[in-house]
């Protein structure tokens, strides 16, 4: 399949956005949600989603069923070893170097006061320290994929996302702090705060999406008075998310309606609406695509990039627990330091690409007798 440089750019720069949130630096007040009530994380679950959607109805025309749920396991597996990868540096380097740091103990609290019930519930991703969690989503969701194909195969989208739908309602109800209760106090469980019966719908809707792209459909389509509504809408949700930062009002965590870990009803309408602006504005990333290559790079290479900025962000974080004065200047030079680290590494990684790329093509041009 020929790559979209557009959602690579775009996945970079949600990366890059990312690293800034997770950041002490004041730039976070700017990057979290600066379009509305909405952070990169739904961004990245969505377009994730709509690769995998694509990839995955792309490989069964081609190969068939069986090839394509081969592929996303195969992929799973991978998001598993990094995830598992990304967890034990965090435990070892913690443990053995930084475990006198406050802000680090406190991050790995669960661990420090018991390592071996924390590798075992990281074995069997139940156990998610803060900013560790997000693999483990994809992990899951990348596991059920194949099976809403075939499910999708068999009765229809429409009942799959009418299944999704009503899955996310029963969730607004806190049905996930229910069901995990009587285990949550033991010492190999950690669960994240992402609720997955929520946060599945925008996995399928993604899916529903990328599937649809590949059979060449449209899925919606609005008249011009339709979408001078929903721009205005946006601009409304917008407006609204800076005010509350004016006013220094949680929005997100005072209101349901705008929670982030359950994705409360007008977070979801307010990530449509912004969303669908964005699919609007992305093919003309494709003439800037020589001067956006680096962040093309970066979301070409997401896994290891991403695996690897989670790391320095809680060693980062961690080192960072006690504000003064010379706080703010010192942290926003590591996030500095920690993009120019994100771009090295997608620099390195695609060079060994073409190292690797170069040999085949040598050996496979044709001699001349």
């Amino acid at each position: 399949m020929k790559r979209m440089i557009e959602l690579d750019v775009l996945r970079g720069f949600l990366l890059l956005m990312m690293v800034a949130n997770h950041s002490p630096s004041p730039l976070r007040q700017i990057t979290d949600q600066p379009i509305g009530f909405f952070s990169t994380a739904e961004a990245f679950v969505f377009i994730s989603a709509l690769l995998a959607g694509l990839v995955f109805q792309q490989r069964s025309d081609k190969l068939g069923f069986a090839a394509a749920r081969a592929a996303t396991l195969q992929r799973a597996l991978r998001i598993y070893r990094a995830h598992l990868i990304t967890l034990f540096v965090v435990f070892a380097i913690g443990s053995l170097f930084l475990a006198w740091v406050p802000g680090i103990r406190y991050i790995l609290s669960k661990f420090f006061e018991s390592p071996m019930s924390a590798v075992a519930g990281s074995v069997t991703l139940l156990f998610q320290p803060p900013l560790l969690d997000i693999l483990p989503m994809y992990v899951i969701f990348s596991l059920i994929t194949p099976l809403a194909f075939w499910v999708a195969d068999r009765v229809g989208w429409r009942v799959v996302f009418a299944t999704s739908a009503g899955l996310w309602l029963l969730s607004q109800f806190n049905v996930r702090e229910f069901i995990t209760a009587p285990v949550r106090n033991q010492a190999f469980v950690q669960i994240g705060p992402f609720d997955l019966f929520s946060w599945q719908l925008l996995w399928m809707g993604g899916l529903i999406f990328g599937h649809s792209l590949q059979q060449g459909k449209s899925l919606l389509r609005f008249s011009k008075r339709t979408e001078v509504i929903l721009l205005f809408l946006a601009i409304g949700f917008t407006l609204s998310r800076w005010t509350c930062a004016y006013l220094n009002v949680d929005a997100s965590g005072n209101f349901w309606f705008l929670d982030k870990w359950h994705l409360g009803p007008l977070r979801l309408l307010n990530f449509f609406l912004v969303g669908w602006f964005v699919a609007k504005a992305m093919p003309y990333l494709r003439h800037w695509r020589e001067y956006l290559r680096p962040l093309s790079a970066v979301g070409q290479n997401m896994l290891p990039i991403f695996s690897t900025q989670i790391c320095l962000s809680i060693f980062v974080a961690g080192w960072i627990s006690v504000r003064h004065h010379s706080v703010d200047a010192f942290a926003t030079l590591l996030l500095v330091l920690q993009v120019v680290i994100a771009f090295g590494v997608a620099y390195l990684l695609e060079y060994w690409k073409d190292r690797s790329v170069a040999p085949r093509a040598v050996a496979s041009a044709p001699t001349v007798a």
